[in-house]
Order: structure tokens, then sequence, then C-alpha cells
């Protein structure tokens, strides 16, 4: 058989089996010669499949009957891919087509700028730029650009916290002059500093940081070159020597990446060996770069969400990561010897239920045996590739009410990951000069607009079990007697898919301030508000939740372990009660057809590729993620105005409370008691107001000793 094409062949017989079968007697027609040689289960097989295997052999068997008016030495191709097609699978990063081109394709020869270089000394080039510049600032991957009215400037400024903050800062006033100056970020304080200068470059956000490091405080109007395509489209590679391929045709020397990599942490002090590259030629590719994607931003309607959202929001999170949030390691401690004591305990139950003392918790493999072998807990147990039996959280959960073991191995399993990904590595990532972590805010990675962080990895703590919740209680204020203040949007992306539908009886719910899940759940089951059970709301929560990312009835069975035509039902009640939600679906992703991308209410676009895809696995694919993507990026882009409205009014106030985290639809704030009141009416004031919807966002804002009491 073969499940691609639909060929059912016998079911349960594998192609080891099949092929030891065939060996012994022959052919299909011989197995069934002889199908009481057969094991009771093989002969069940086969005697099902009697009906269907000779259509299934026929499927499978290739034609050699067709007349063909075409002669083989017809069909050969005799000539050899060229640099033009090698240069076609460059440009639109065909990486995997390459092995095919050979050694008969090089790339084309493209004519590149050539640069000559002079060098001049600080005062020189000091008085080269005089204030009225538009500067680039970047290191490692980048480059500057210097801009002035009748001419055009480029400049790299390369700082690094090692090497004694040795850096290059190259300046052409011609197309293909460079002039390239050594010395200290102080030499270049007026220009960084100057509110007129606009700065151009990648990364600019750690050059703010490195910067800062140095004294200086970065102004002017940013424009970075990643976050710029990042908008323009958002999940293809946004690094420099990709862009410079793609939109330029141009290539930057090897080194680029090795020198990007070697930079390490902002925090890092560790004296950096490798002598810093000449980064000339990168200044004029991204002087060239800057210019095309800021057209390409224009054309595509982009460059208010840029400089309204973006901008800004680079600005907030520079601060941010160089604030940091302190970290209790004694707490951290303590909870951590708690939850190894816990896995032991647990590890030794599962093998006191599975009846092996040696038995190894961690082993999928032998955990697979033990439940499926052993004690036989499903008539059809999955197997993975590689012949083992699956033990993945999904198939354990459906087997969940036939033993205890099964629990007490999910358990073992929680405490274990929670243990190995998020608290024993967290201690590597506190900065000894202050306590605190300081986490970098990815603003140009995920599709949807939705910030990330990494190293650590703040956004994936768990908070949804207790144990993970625990993890907070670490979190604490920067100075004694201080407080961490947390503000959590309540049901955003509810009240979003209420103001894009323009459901009426939803928006009705959030207006009223009722119980949302409580009000679907009478409309699902065609009863009274009032009579609403707590089993009746979980389902409406489930269904809420799950409708607005395309769930399906096999999906809400598995959540609510149900069957799928218990589910099947629950969604077409839920769609019979909200058609304005069931036509906002279909609409929005027959527009996604049409145009390709979806949208947020701020115009921030995600594209759909699959949209049309043949392969409706695929499809439904985008499809979810088009009815997804204007609701998650919306949620993300008003937390984004939330966070840049709140930072200014905090500084027009002159508090020393500090935004320090931002985890989804969550804002932490470090502050101290005599703030407190006026950061929480600050904060709530401009969560609830930075956009009107059809419906009102509100604000759950609470503070004490550490996150977990905030929270």
């Amino acid at each position: 058989g073969d499940t691609a094409d639909n060929v059912p062949g016998v079911k349960g017989v594998g192609e080891v089996g099949a092929g030891k079968l065939v060996a012994k007697y022959g052919s299909v027609q011989g197995i069934y010669d002889h199908l009481d040689e057969l094991s009771p289960r093989q002969k069940t097989m086969f005697e099902e499949a009697r009906d269907h295997i000779a259509l299934s052999r026929e499927l499978v068997t290739i034609k050699t009957d067709i007349d063909v008016d075409v002669a083989t030495a017809d069909m050969l191709v005799d000539k050899a891919y060229g640099p033009v097609l090698a240069d076609l699978f460059e440009k639109y990063e065909f990486n995997s087509l390459h092995r095919f081109l050979g050694h008969a394709a090089a790339p084309a020869v493209k004519e590149e700028k050539q640069l000559e270089i002079n060098k001049v000394s600080p005062k020189e080039f000091k008085a080269r730029c005089d204030g009225k510049v538009i500067s680039l600032i970047t290191e490692g991957a980048g480059g500057g650009i210097f801009s002035k009215p009748q001419r055009v400037i480029v400049a790299t400024f390369i700082l690094s916290e090692a090497q004694n903050n040795r850096e290059n800062v190259i300046l052409s006033e011609a197309k293909n002059l460079y002039l390239v100056s050594e010395g200290g970020p102080e030499e270049f304080r007026l220009l960084m500093e100057n509110e007129s200068v606009a700065k151009v470059g990648d990364d600019l956000k750690r050059q703010m940081n490195l910067l800062s490091a140095a004294g200086i405080d970065l102004r002017g109007e940013l424009r970075d070159i990643g976050l710029t395509h990042y908008l323009i489209d958002p999940e293809k590679s946004h690094k420099i020597e990709v862009l410079a391929q793609s939109y330029l045709g141009m290539s930057i020397e090897s080194g680029t990446a090795e020198t990007e990599a070697a930079t390490g942490s902002l925090f890092d002090e560790t004296p950096e060996e490798t002598p810093m590259a000449d980064r000339s030629k990168e200044a004029a590719i991204i002087l060239l770069l800057g210019e095309k994607l800021g057209k390409e931003l224009d054309s595509k309607g982009l460059t208010e969400l840029y400089s309204s959202m973006e901008e800004p929001l680079l600005r907030v999170l520079s601060k941010m990561e160089r604030n940091g949030v302190r970290v209790d390691l004694s707490s951290l401690k303590d909870f951590t010897r708690g939850l190894r004591e816990e896995m032991i305990l647990r590890e030794t139950k599962v093998r006191e239920l599975a009846g092996e003392p040696s038995l190894n918790v961690s082993s999928p493999k032998q955990i697979g045996e033990i439940l499926f072998e052993k004690l036989k807990l499903s008539g059809k147990p999955k197997k993975n590739a590689n012949g083992t039996y699956s033990t993945d959280e999904t198939t354990l959960l459906d087997i969940a009410d036939k033993h205890p073991i099964v629990d007490e191995i999910l358990e073992f399993r929680a405490v274990k990951k929670l243990l190995s990904t998020y608290i024993e590595p967290f201690p590597t990532y506190i900065d000894p000069s202050d306590g605190k972590v300081h986490t970098t805010f990815n603003q140009a990675l995920t599709a949807t607009g939705r910030l990330s962080s990494s190293n650590p990895n703040l956004q994936n703590i768990p908070i949804r079990t207790d144990r993970g919740r625990e993890i907070r209680k670490a979190f604490v204020p920067s100075v004694p007697g201080g407080l961490i203040l947390s503000a959590d949007y309540s049901q955003i992306e509810l009240r979003i898919m209420a103001h894009l539908s323009c459901d009426q009886h939803l928006i009705g719910a959030f207006k009223q301030g009722i119980d949302v899940h409580a009000a679907t759940a009478a409309k699902i089951f065609g009863i009274p508000h009032e009579e609403v059970t707590a089993d009746q709301r979980r389902i409406a929560k489930t269904a809420n939740f799950g409708i607005m990312y395309g769930i399906s009835a096999f999906g809400l069975a598995q959540r609510l372990r149900i069957g799928r035509k218990e589910a099947q039902k629950i969604i077409d009640d839920y769609f019979a009660g909200f058609p304005s939600i069931l036509s906002f679906i279909e609409d929005t992703k027959a527009a996604a057809r049409e145009t390709g991308y979806v949208e947020t209410i701020f115009g921030r676009r995600r594209y759909l590729p699959d949209i049309n895809s043949k392969n409706a696995t695929i499809r439904s694919l985008a499809e979810r993620n088009a009815v997804n993507a204007p609701i998650q990026g919306t949620s993300a882009d008003i937390i984004k105005l939330a966070m840049i409205a709140v930072d200014k009014e905090i500084s027009a106030k002159g508090l020393s409370s500090k935004m320090v985290l931002q985890i989804h639809d969550e804002l932490v704030f470090d502050t101290i008691p005599e703030e407190v009141e006026t950061l929480k009416d600050i904060v709530v004031e401009n969560m609830e107001n930075v956009v009107k919807l059809s419906v009102p966002l509100t604000v759950e804002c609470n503070y004490g000793d550490n996150w977990l009491e905030a929270h």
C-alpha cells in the first residue's frame, strides 16, 4: 500500500513484513494460497484486504504499455546549467537545489562597486561631519551610513565591548571614495548624541547598549535595516549578507558571520582576540540597502508602522535589556532542591508501579515497552519511525485514565524539564556585577509580530502549573524594600476577535463586563446564563480560544477528552450561535487567498504563500495562520504601543521605576513603595486606552515583594 496516494494495501503489514511474506510465498497470490500458514492476526488482515488487494496492486504498478510518440534520445537534456541559473538560485535562496548544478555552473560574476579607501585622522573625520549628517552605526555584520544635503556620505562605526573599544569609521563623500578613521567612541560623541542625525544600521538596539556602556546616548531617528526588512517580509532572513545578495546582488566578504558570532553577550567582559575586520564595503552596501528597503517599506504602506511602533519600541527594549531584572538565587536554590527531591520520589513510584526496580524512567524506549507490552494499555499503540513506541505527551494523555503509572510518568517529565530547561541553567545568565538577568528581546523574529527573548528565554517560563509559577518567586526588586508590579491584559485576543468579527453577542458580553465564557456556554447549549455549569463553561472557554486558531473536531476532542462527534457538534453549535465569527473566519481566508497575506488592524502583514496549495494539509495550516495572525498580531501590536506609552510617561514624570519584562500580554516593573500607586495608575491608564476597539480593554494590575505575588 501507499498511504500518501491513498492506496490501502493490507493494513497492519509494513514494508519489512511484506518483504518476508513475498520472499517466502513468491507473490501476493502465493500468500493468499497459504493463508492457513499465517498467524491468526495476519490471516485476518489479509482476509479484510481481499476485496481491494488486486486494485491496490494495479494502482501501484508502473504502466509499461502506453504509446509514447517521443524517443528516449529526444528526452535527454544536453545543456549545462549555467551561471544565470546559479545566480537565480542564489537570489531566491534555493540552497537545496544548488547540488543539481554541479561544477559546470559558477554564479554569475556581478559587477561590484570598487572602493577607494583613504585613512584619515579622527580630527579630519570630525571636520567632515558637521552635525547635519545622517548616520548609521553598527558592529559585527553591519556598517554605518551618513547622508548630507547635496551629497552622500557613507560611514561605519564598529564598536566592540572588547579591545578597549576599538572601532572603525568609514566615510565616503563621492560614490567611490572612502575615508577610514580609527578612534574611541568619545571622539564621536557629538555625532552620536545629535538629535538631528538619523542613525541607520543593523541591530541598532545592540549598538545603543554598547554605546551606553561607553557613556554615550544614541539619539536621533533610528533606521534599523533588519527591522525594516522584518516588516516587509517577516518570515525571511534579515541578515545583512542575505539582504545584500537578494536586493543588490552583492556579496559581503567572508568573515562577517564569524565576527558577528564572536561578539558574545552584551555583558561578556572576555577580551576578543580576533582583529576587527574592515567594514568599508559593508558600509557602502548598507547605504544602498537602506535606500532600497526604505522605498519598499513606503510602497507597501508600512512606513508609519515602523516609525510609530517599531522604532520607538527599539529604544524601550534597549532600556529594558540594560535595566535587567534581579533574581534571588537563594530562593531558586531552595526551589531546585525541592524539585530534585520530588523527581527522585516520582522516579521511585514509576519503578514500583512498573514492577521494574532498574527501569530507566528517562528512556522513552523502556517506558514504551512497559506501557504497551507489559501493561498493554493500548490495543493499537503508535510507533515512531525508529520502531519504538510513541510516548509523547499527547499519547500518554490518551491513556492516562487506564493506569496510575501514566500520571506519574507525566509528572516526572514535567519536573525534569522544569529543572533542565528553566532552572538549572538560570544562574549562568546572572550578571555577577549587578545580580540581574539581562535577557535579549528579539524584535524581528516571530511571524506574528510578537516579541521573543533569549539568553535566557523568559517567554517560555510555564505559568499554568504551580511549579512553573513558583519560578516567578525568584524574580525580586532591585533595591531592598522595593516592589514588583505586574500588569496583564485580560482576554485580549478574545476581545480582538470580538472587534474584528463585529459579533454583537461577544461585544455585548465584554461591554457589560459579564463572564464571556459563561455567556458563550449559554449560547452554545441554549440555556440561561445563570444555569451554566462549571463543566459547560470549561467547554466554552476551550472552544472560544480554539476556534480562533482553527481548531478541528479532532483537536477539540483531544483537549476536552470527549468523542469526535460530540466535539464536532460543539463546533457546529458554536458557529450557529456566533454566525458573524464564522463569517469573519471565512472572509479572512477568502481575502488571504486573493491577496496572499493578512493584516493586523495596524497594517502589519503576514504573507501566506501556501494559502492556495493543492496539498490539503499544507493549505489548512496556512488557513489557520490566516485567521490567527490578525488576532495574535494585533494583540502584539497593542502591547508594543502600550510599552511605548508607559515608558514615555514614566520618563516624563521622572520616576525611578523601570519596565523590566514583557511576557506576551504582561508587563513587569521594578518599583518602590513611594511610586507604586502612581506607577499603577500610569500603567493601567495607558494599557487600557492605547487603542480604542469596539470592546473595552481591561488590565489586571497588582504588586508584591516578588513577581509571583504581583501576578
